[in-house]
């Protein structure tokens, strides 16, 4: 009797181990803005702004922060957005777009907005771009 209260003990106390094992792993695993495939994996895109699918204001800040020695243009839904509206940072690399009165796009569409971007490295210049596009809500 007393052998299979301490064999029970012993078996919840495993299962108890296990599930916060799996808590844990779980946590670990979970997909975040920051596991977007084609910005894990693209050597010259380091953050898109906003994140993909996320959920933004009418004013909100769009654009991409890029790895040193590329450039970049940037279109919103459709417009291009003219060189001398886009904020750069150099040394961060990051060309953004807030929407505002007087400029190309004034506010980001209620619901879905979705941004495209050519970029290139510097040496090579635009005829050899590459594209990224995402998605996002705007309220």
């Amino acid at each position: 009797m007393l052998e299979s209260v301490v064999l029970r003990r012993v078996l919840l106390g495993l299962a108890a181990l296990a599930g916060a094992a799996a808590i844990l792993l779980a946590l670990l695993l979970a997909d975040t803005d920051n596991n977007d495939v084609t910005v894990t994996g693209n050597a010259a895109v380091d953050e898109l702004i906003p994140p993909r699918s996320a959920e933004v204001l009418a004013q909100e800040t769009v654009g991409i922060d890029l790895a040193p020695g590329y450039d970049a243009r940037l279109t919103i839904n459709g417009v291009v957005i003219p060189p001398d509206q886009i904020r750069h940072l150099p040394n961060l690399n990051r060309f953004t777009f807030r929407p505002d009165q007087g400029k190309v796009i004034e506010r980001l569409q209620a619901e879905q907005n979705c941004a495209l971007v050519a970029y290139w490295r510097q040496d090579v210049g635009p005829a050899e771009a590459d594209t990224i596009s995402w998605c996002f809500t705007a309220s």
